[in-house]
């Protein structure tokens, strides 16, 4: 059994797959990670690790069983491509849910309690938020939290909200009827009780994946329907909430904006680091950054110590699954995207 990365992992990393898989499980770390070296590789691999698969890549994967993609989000896969080659599953990892959980939390809390306006005052010296009314912080115990998108992260949210704040807990889930214990749901609907959930919520976790049924899913008519003084808390993919709609209602609103994904991503993701001659940002195409009542992070939830053993778990038993010809976890409807 063969497995390739097609991502670049530490040594140390490597390491640790090396010591939980068994000894008949070989790891092909390639010289570089172009597509000329994968499709070298290809004839001889069981299993790929990334999701940069091309039509070339699968033509000559010939022993190709299983595609693993080493994190949550599925979107940049070629699906159309891959419902081809139905002899291939292909998974992501669900062991990073509960980083971003703790984020999604904790940008909450942060905006709840006005920490990031709060301390932009003091660096200044000023202590005038200690007394203006606008910059007094919101309850969250008791509170209502609407999680839209009620799946691996989503329900980790609502299990720390829940129990340690006593939030009343209302859950979206395109299946609900899949969820075998919703106690820690107050409601747990499905797509059509999107309103009432925008509408009842003081507070809202978006936790969907990208698809092309949850692109722009939040416009302008759904952002009106939330209260006036709301806190939405983005931890999935921005383009679910219609970014110029978005901009504009916090604009003219109470509403309190966190979020840690964006509009505009560069290939190399090393190019995060970029700004533009104005020094403006290129992740977003309004200026969200002069807005007070934004709170920004740069995509970095699952960004902890230690996170690539925990991100490794899934992967490692879905290697050892495969290895044993059984079906691994996960697994990626295809059709549905996610």
């Amino acid at each position: 059994m063969k497995v390739l990365f097609g991502v670049k992992f530490s040594s140390k990393l490597i390491e640790y797959y090396r010591e939980k898989l068994p000894e008949n499980i070989e790891l092909i770390i390639p010289s570089d990670f172009g597509n000329e070296t994968f499709n070298k590789l290809a004839p001889e691999i069981d299993i790929f690790i990334d999701y940069k698969i091309t039509k070339e890549f699968l033509e000559k994967a010939k022993n190709l069983k299983h595609i693993q993609i080493p994190w949550t989000g599925s979107e940049k896969l070629d699906f159309a491509l891959l419902k081809k080659y139905s002899n291939i599953t292909v998974s992501n990892s669900h062991s990073n849910s509960l980083t971003i959980a703790e984020h999604a939390v904790a940008l909450l809390m942060s905006a709840a309690k006005k920490i990031p306006y709060r301390d932009s005052y003091m660096r200044k010296g000023d202590w005038s938020p200690r007394y203006e009314s606008r910059m007094y912080s919101s309850w969250v115990t008791g509170k209502t939290l609407g999680v839209i998108g009620y799946g691996a992260i989503g329900e980790k949210v609502a299990h720390i909200l829940k129990h340690g704040f006593d939030m009343k807990i209302l859950g979206l889930k395109r299946n609900p009827e899949t969820i075998r214990n919703s106690s820690i749901c107050d409601f747990l609907g499905g797509p059509e009780d999107l309103s009432y959930i925008l509408t009842e919520s003081d507070y809202i976790i978006i936790s969907l994946p990208l698809t092309n049924e949850t692109k722009g899913l939040i416009g302008k008519d759904q952002l009106e329907m939330m209260k006036n003084d709301a806190i939405i808390v983005n931890i999935a993919r921005g383009p679910i909430i219609d970014e110029k709609a978005l901009y504009q209602h916090l604009k003219k609103s109470n509403i309190t904006l966190a979020l840690d994904v964006w509009y505009n991503y560069p290939e190399n993701w090393v190019d995060f680091s970029k700004v533009d001659k104005n020094h403006e940002p290129i992740f977003q195409n309004y200026p969200f950054q002069e807005l007070e009542n934004v709170i920004m992070s740069p995509h970095s939830a699952f960004k902890v110590k230690d996170v690539g053993v925990e991100t490794s778990k899934d992967i490692i038993n879905n290697i050892i699954l495969v290895s044993k010809g059984e079906t691994p976890k996960n697994l990626i409807n295809l059709d549905l995207k996610y």
